[in-house]
């Protein structure tokens, strides 16, 4: 018996740190990756690559939301609006399909 990550992992994730957002202005829930994050190695400190989101693809796809549709999108959280730049698939344990995707924005000014 396979084990469901979506029930699992995602759905409590998701219900605790995800905020109600727009896509294209299709409502869905985000997790907000937005700040800046600094990293260090071998003593010297690096910030992460700029701002995102993550998303949950099945909710995507259930929402008529294809790969297609994620580059130039506008994002709507959190009283801010982006755009998506570039994308991620972050995938999961039970396929590509099943797991998350993480935006990379770009500010609308």
């Amino acid at each position: 018996m396979a084990i469901d990550y979506s029930a699992l992992l995602y759905d409590p994730v998701y219900a605790e740190l995800g905020v109600e957002a727009t896509l294209n202005d299709v409502e869905i829930i985000v997790i907000d990756d937005t700040r800046a994050k600094l990293q260090a190695s071998n003593g010297v400190e690096v910030r992460s690559v700029g701002p995102g989101a993550f998303a949950r693809i099945p909710e995507l796809s259930a929402k008529g939301i294809v790969r297609e549709d994620y580059k130039d999108a506008v994002l709507t959280f959190n009283g801010r609006s982006w755009t998506v730049r570039s994308y991620e698939l972050r995938g999961s344990p039970n396929g590509e399909d099943l797991g998350e995707v993480r935006f990379l924005l770009m500010a609308v000014e």
